[in-house]
């Protein structure tokens, strides 16, 4: 299949990888800074818990920092998660209406398209009928 100028290459294609893959690279940079200062923030908290409690603050180890770390990252996982399948679940059942996701709208679409037809068929019958 040969685009403009007989490249088969698509308009991504001739842009590079890193215009292909923008929406990618920018969540996943997101993600990393977020987890960074996740990470942290909570190492700050974790060692002024420690002090508090007369301990030494640990990365590794059973009382580490990691396992808080990896704690409160999985709770946050699991609440978007549980968040992200509600909202997919109630899409599937609720209808927002004129929304582009909506299936009430190509729907509508369709009837505007047939009550035009149908106007456009009555003013050729009228204007054929007034010319006779």
């Amino acid at each position: 299949m040969a685009g403009r100028g007989g490249s088969s290459w698509s308009a991504a294609q001739r842009t590079g990888w890193l215009a292909t893959y923008s929406l990618s690279i920018v969540a996943l940079v997101l993600y990393v800074v977020t987890q960074i200062g996740a990470a942290i923030a909570g190492w700050f908290e974790f060692v002024s818990e420690q002090e508090a409690h007369g301990q030494s603050a640990t990365v590794l180890g059973s009382d580490g920092y990691f396992w808080t770390f990896l704690e409160q990252t999985m709770q946050n996982w699991q609440s978007e998660f549980l968040a992200l399948a509600a909202l997919v679940a109630l899409s599937a059942v609720l209808i927002h209406r004129n929304s582009s996701n909506s299936r009430d709208g190509p729907d509508e679409l369709q009837q505007r398209i047939q009550d035009v037809e149908r106007r456009v068929t009555r003013l050729s019958k009228a204007q054929r009928g007034a010319a006779s």
